[in-house]
């Protein structure tokens, strides 16, 4: 009789160890949002980015950062999974919202528009040399 409760015991213990992988998976969405609104709550404004990173991404965030102390954090470079991509997307969508209302216009433009303008003049100037 021991072993028939033993195996039970470990095909529940496999069951519950799937069933909270595909609830990480399928709830990152909801978590990504609702740590962003965690940290709008607490004063952090913070950019996920993700992807192969533009020239001017160094200066952007440097510029965002002593300007208006939002912070970018790289989660992923080229290569990022379905569920960290659905994750950043959706703490984006809230994060950098909340930041553009409490500044009264859009800080990312500006900063981006900013950084990839220094980023041509140093080019131009480098050209010319």
């Amino acid at each position: 009789m021991k072993s028939p409760k033993r195996t039970l015991w470990i095909a529940g213990v496999l069951v519950s160890l799937v069933l909270s992988v595909a609830a990480w998976v399928y709830t990152a969405p909801s978590r990504g949002r609702l740590s962003a609104r965690f940290d709008v709550w607490r004063g952090h404004y913070i950019v996920l980015a993700y992807g192969l990173p533009s020239p001017w991404r160094p200066e952007y965030g440097q510029l965002l950062r002593e300007r208006y102390g939002i912070e970018i954090h790289t989660v992923g470079l080229c290569i990022v999974s379905e569920t960290l991509r659905s994750y950043a997307d959706s703490y984006n969508a809230v994060s950098p919202a909340a930041a553009n209302r409490k500044f009264g216009h859009d800080v990312f433009k500006e900063c981006a528009e900013v950084a990839s303008k220094n980023w041509e003049l140093r080019r131009a100037r480098l050209a010319k040399e």
